[in-house]
């Protein structure tokens, strides 16, 4: 998601995804890959010159005003739930999604490749205020 938009060329995502553990972004376990790791993440990014670094304990808000202007991207642990932005979670993380901007009535815009219909994978659209409900507060600021 993120090369794509930066403009940058798209590998296919095993591509990506053998990169990105070999930096120690993923790591195997009897039962499959495990979730990412934050830390081989960034090694990846800045091995292709993208620039990002670990956020923690963040809010929506503070997501919301990192990405003010489309200046930067996040990568958000929200629970897949958000999806269905109507719906409740039954917890926080598990589940990437990238923010990218916010729209003319403050929501936050992102794209969610795993969303169910067109209208939750690209440029979809969640009010701040239901973003927190999903977020787990931290993520990968790149940019």
């Amino acid at each position: 998601m993120v090369l794509g938009a930066l403009g940058r060329p798209v590998p296919p995502i095993h591509e990506i995804r053998r990169g990105v553990q070999a930096a120690g972004g993923y790591v195997e376990a009897p039962e499959g890959i495990r979730g990412l790791i934050y830390a081989g993440a960034v090694t990846w990014l800045a091995g292709q010159g993208i620039p990002a670094r670990i956020l923690l304990d963040q809010s929506a808000q503070d997501v919301a005003q990192l990405v003010e202007g489309q200046a930067s991207l996040f990568i958000a642990s929200v629970h897949p739930g958000i999806r269905r932005p109507e719906t409740s979670p039954t917890a926080r993380g598990g589940h990437l999604v990238l923010v990218f901007g916010r729209d003319a009535a403050g929501a936050l815009r992102l794209h969610n490749p795993s969303g169910d219909s067109p209208g939750t994978q690209a440029d979809a659209r969640i009010p701040i205020v239901r973003f927190q409900d999903f977020f787990a507060g931290r993520g990968i600021l790149v940019g």
